[in-house]
């Protein structure tokens, strides 16, 4: 397939991970660009008749972080994929999502840098990220029983808000979900705020490694879950 048109930034970034990576493009009937690895290639798929060059960019953000070889959301899959409680928690979208607003946050300054708008950096990203009458709704103890689902989708919510890369005030939000249940807040907010001061670029397996972060968290969910029961 041959490469959409990009302007000079995405060019210049697509042509400088080709030194790494194969990277090849798709063109789908859809209304988004994706990418995925396939037999060791990063395919990009795109509609070549509604595509914007921000969201070519963003995709190969995402493959220009692979440079820097961590692994958050699939390690937390793989580890608790086994374990009853948290299996039904930590369900493959919720993993994948983890890791998608992590990698956002380091990919954003770098999006920044080439010239892009705040506003183009995700589809939607005009909007609210998580509804306060979302939250309203969320009932994670029931009878004495944690909902499994619930937990799910505070675990998410807690980490769309953070995510969010536009200037939004979340306060309301922040403070139902802490009323909610606040040491899952906590064990959450703790973890986003590690990945907000861990440095990419200097990554070690012993001095320096996302795995300390991780297994901090997965501790702590698994002490938290512990005597809790869940449906």
């Amino acid at each position: 397939m041959r490469d959409p048109i990009l302007d000079k930034s995405s060019s210049d970034l697509l042509n400088d991970l080709r030194n790494d990576f194969e990277i090849e493009f798709q063109e789908k009937n859809i209304n988004y660009c994706g990418v995925y690895i396939k037999n060791g290639k990063s395919i990009i798929d795109y509609n070549p008749s509604t595509f914007k060059v921000e969201e070519i960019n963003h995709e190969l953000l995402h493959i220009w972080l692979k440079r820097y070889n961590y692994t958050i959301g699939n390690h937390i899959y793989l580890i608790f994929e086994s374990k009853w409680k948290l299996g039904k928690i930590f369900t493959k979208h919720l993993c994948d999502y983890i890791e998608n607003c992590f990698d956002h946050n380091k990919m954003y300054p770098k999006y920044l840098e080439m010239g892009y708008e705040p506003e183009k950096f995700i589809r939607d990203g005009h909007k609210e990220q998580c509804s306060i009458n979302e939250i309203r709704k969320l009932h994670l103890n029931f009878l004495g029983k944690y909902k499994a689902d619930a937990i799910n989708r505070f675990i998410g919510y807690l980490i769309s808000i953070y995510a969010d890369h536009i200037d939004r005030d979340y306060s309301e939000h922040l403070e139902l979900l802490e009323k909610k249940e606040p040491v899952l807040f906590k064990i959450v907010t703790d973890f986003w705020n590690s990945w907000i001061a861990f440095d990419i670029t200097s990554i070690d397996p012993i001095f320096n490694s996302e795995m300390e972060l991780v297994e901090n968290f997965m501790t702590n969910i698994e002490e938290w879950i512990e005597n809790k029961k869940v449906k």
